[in-house]
């Protein structure tokens, strides 16, 4: 597994709105410990669009984990000025990603026009990864709902889901990290 696909839920599904909600810092630790996992595993290339959320958030994450490991960093945003609507904070995480990937090509040299630029990425992500990371509750489907249903019909598709289970497993570590501080 050479290729790594990164995806999640947007903030407003998550109800963050606000660049200093301590779930953020959460949420990073959980794609921290499977990027982890599946830089264990082989993988080299980590592909995202850097729609706002956990994409942005896995992406900081991968930046300073490249301080460290050989991988790389491929953003493709499936239309031009994707960002134009993200709130400040997001745009100056996007614009990071950008400069600081390896690799930055949105895959329609337009801007959003419709749906099957979307579809479009999906089906670009499916065939260009062997495997997923993404933070994803069965019972809460929302945006990630696509690349994973997905993933799970591709053969040799590993997907490694980050779980409500996970979240709380790290909250409860950090209080207790913080307890005796």
């Amino acid at each position: 597994m050479k290729v790594v696909a990164v995806t999640g839920y947007r903030p407003h599904e998550l109800g963050i709105f606000k660049a200093d909600h301590p779930g953020i810092e959460i949420i990073q630790e959980a794609y921290r410990k499977k990027i982890l996992e599946v830089i264990e595993l082989g993988a080299e290339w980590f592909i995202l669009s850097g729609t706002n959320g956990c994409e942005l958030w896995a992406g900081q994450v991968l930046l300073e984990l490249r301080e460290t490991y050989p991988i790389k960093i491929a953003v493709f945003p499936p239309f031009l000025n994707m960002d134009e609507r993200y709130k400040p904070f997001e745009q100056e995480l996007f614009v990071q990603l950008q400069l600081e990937g390896d690799f930055f090509e949105p895959l329609t040299q337009r801007p959003y026009e419709d749906p099957s630029q979307l579809r479009a990425k999906t089906a670009f992500f499916l065939d260009k990864a062997e495997g997923l990371i993404t933070l994803y509750d069965e019972e809460t489907e929302g945006s990630p709902r696509f690349l994973v249903d997905g993933a799970r019909r591709k053969p040799n598709m590993e997907v490694f889901l980050i779980t409500q289970e996970d979240l709380r497993v790290i909250e409860e570590e950090k209080q207790w990290e913080q307890q005796w501080e």
